[in-house]
């Protein structure tokens, strides 16, 4: 029983880890501008603008490569 319920766990508590990730990078879009590497399901992109400020780390994606901008740009095309 233990065996299966670990991993379901584990599964579960990512998948709420990525949804944290992705309202974080919601609360702020300014960060959308900042180079970062996001993925598509498919492949990798570099997407933004500007260079990210120096001695501040930030994550413009989520673990998975989520991109709030990128997702945007896939749904806007047909």
């Amino acid at each position: 029983m233990f065996r299966k319920l670990l991993p379901a766990l584990r599964e579960f508590l990512a998948t709420q880890a990525e949804l944290a990730e992705r309202q974080d990078l919601l609360n702020r879009p300014w960060e959308e501008e900042f180079l970062h590497w996001a993925h598509d399901g498919e492949r990798w992109h570099l997407h933004g603008h500007l260079a990210p400020p120096a001695g501040r780390p930030r994550r413009s994606t989520t673990r998975n490569g989520w991109c709030p901008g990128l997702a945007a740009q896939r749904q806007r095309q047909p």
